[in-house]
């Protein structure tokens, strides 16, 4: 079996915090997963287009697969608007844990020791930052 990278840990542990999000859905209206919806809002970092949709349904046709998919584990990929009915609602508040996970396992991973050392290089004196 594959190790698990540090990406795709980081990615695992996205996953499993945005399922968490707030859903404000009722009945059988829940075709996308709320933590697809928030992976497909954050893959859109990665892409930088217009519409994510098109440019995932475009790769979809031409690589057999989308970042989405291969690089989030996004089951099924919504459209813009309906990432936007789905996470427009919920408050920052319930976001903020996303990141202190993505910190907590980039720690355990050792992977902030050298960011530490080069922001305290660059005159960074602060220890109270989050990452400190």
């Amino acid at each position: 079996m594959k190790e698990r990278g540090l990406f795709d840990t980081i990615v695992g542990s996205f996953r499993q915090q945005l399922s968490l999000l707030p859903d404000k859905r009722t009945g059988k209206n829940t075709r996308y997963g709320i933590e697809d919806a928030a992976l497909s809002a954050f893959s859109v970092f990665f892409t930088q287009t217009p519409s994510f949709l098109a440019y995932q349904r475009m790769m979809e046709g031409s690589k057999g697969k989308s970042n989405a998919q291969s690089l989030f584990g996004v089951h099924q990929i919504p459209s813009d608007n309906q990432i936007r009915g789905l996470l427009d609602f919920v408050a920052p508040e319930h976001v903020f844990p996303v990141f202190e996970k993505i910190l907590q396992v980039l720690e355990q991973q050792g992977q902030l020791g050298d960011f530490r050392e080069r922001i305290y290089r660059l005159g960074w004196t602060n220890k109270n930052v989050p990452f400190g």
